[in-house]
């Protein structure tokens, strides 16, 4: 009678439990579409925002038209004909995913800076006099020298992402590495205007 007894209880204790896995089972479609469609998750490791972000804008960058001098401007300033001054951003984002961030989009502001000088476009900065302008007055110019109104959008999306990593905003490896794709995206077209 013991044993019998010693059964049921434990027959009861694992009753819940083995239902709550055959439900999750049974589930694990809709769960995992459920958990693609999310936007933002909040947990104590950040949130999932910057990364569905720039995910969406670097299949927005895709469609950008590359240049005919762009690829030769990209492989010219580095071995890696894919990735080109993008390369040592790529390769930092599994070690720090934000160093990645930050490391894209200085190669994207030198990039910016340079083609405006070159085209003697590069705008006085309106709050110091003797510092160099702002991110925030040289894309205007950009847009004023020929980069594409969807250039812009994408540029200035950019740098709002760039603004939330440095801010504390958790970055992942592939959201980094997303972030570091459209700016090589962004560049080419940058370099189109030389």
């Amino acid at each position: 009678m013991e044993v019998a007894e010693l059964v049921l209880k434990y027959m009861q204790a694992l009753a819940w439990p083995t239902v709550t896995v055959g439900v999750v089972w049974a589930l694990r479609n809709h769960i995992q579409q459920a958990f693609a469609r999310m936007t933002r998750l909040e947990t104590p490791a950040g949130s999932i925002e910057f990364a569905t972000d720039a995910r969406e804008m670097r299949r927005e960058a895709e469609g950008l038209a590359e240049p005919q001098g762009a690829q030769q401007e990209d492989s010219a300033t580095d071995g890696n004909a894919r990735l080109g001054v993008f390369q040592e951003a790529w390769d930092v984002a599994d070690a720090s995913p934000i160093g990645a961030v930050i490391s894209a989009w200085l190669v994207l502001e030198e990039i910016a800076r340079t083609t405006l000088q070159l085209k003697d476009a590069m705008p006085q900065s309106r709050y110091r006099r003797e510092a160099p302008p702002l991110m925030t007055e040289l894309i205007p110019a950009l847009e004023g020298i020929g980069l594409s109104s969807r250039g812009v959008s994408i540029f200035n999306d950019l740098r709002r992402l760039r603004n939330q990593a440095v801010h504390g905003e958790a970055v992942t490896p592939a959201a980094a590495r997303d972030f570091v794709e459209t700016c090589r995206y962004v560049a080419r077209e940058v370099y189109g205007l030389r």
